[in-house]
Order: C-alpha cells, then structure tokens, then sequence
C-alpha cells in the first residue's frame, strides 16, 4: 500500500486579494489592468505533482516533522528560562521555581524529539 500526495502548484498561488470585488461595490476597480497582479495570469499552466510514499517513508517523514517540533518547542522554553531569569519584575524565589519548570519540560521534549529520529532509525535498519 503506498499513499499519494498531490501538490498542485497553482492551488495556493491565488488569493482573495485578486478577487474582483461584489457588483456594485464602491472598493471595485474601475479599471482592473491598471491593479498590481499577485499571480502572473500569463504564464503557462503548470502541471500538477505528484508524489508517491510507501507507509514507512511517509511514517520517517511525519517523525521527522514530529521531533523537530518538539525540538523548537524546547528551545522555546529554555529561551522563555532565560528571559524570566533576566526579568527584574518576577520575585526571585518564583523565578527560580518558574525557570527550573520551563527548563524541566524542555528537557524532556528534546528526549521525546530524540527518541522519534531514533525510532526512525531503528525503522530504517
């Protein structure tokens, strides 16, 4: 069983914003040519894309998606540590209690970010 994702590079190109607007509107353009286009309406269509994953090429992607969230997240709360450590307005005792949380929980977000590549690895093997 494979699984099949299809892109189709002129899906997300158009926008509301080149929409003309409702009939009889006063934010209609009287002359559209003279709008700056988002889209290059003259280029050729493209054709769509087509890519085939078996199940665990697709599972070493959604891990690899997966543990780099995590890691962002982590660095997000060691950097969330720091700034409440250098912020003078917090009482120190909840700075400390505060920071040692934040830094617990990003801790174990780099561990569970780890052990998703290594199940990727151990996948590959």
């Amino acid at each position: 069983m494979t699984a099949r994702l299809i892109f189709h590079p002129d899906a997300a190109a158009h926008s509301a914003k080149n929409a003309p607007t409702a009939p009889g509107s006063t934010a209609q353009s009287q002359n559209r040519t003279e709008e700056t286009q988002m889209v290059d309406t003259t280029a050729p269509a493209r054709e769509a894309a087509t890519f085939t994953y078996t199940p665990a090429e697709l599972n070493r992607l959604i891990s690899r998606e997966i543990s780099g969230r995590l890691h962002e997240l982590g660095l997000s709360l060691m950097s969330n540590a720091a700034f409440l450590l250098a912020n003078d307005t917090v009482p120190v005792a909840a700075k400390r209690d505060r920071a040692r949380v934040y830094l617990d929980v990003a801790a174990q977000l780099r561990l569970l970010a780890a052990a998703e590549l290594d199940g990727i690895t151990e996948g590959a093997r």
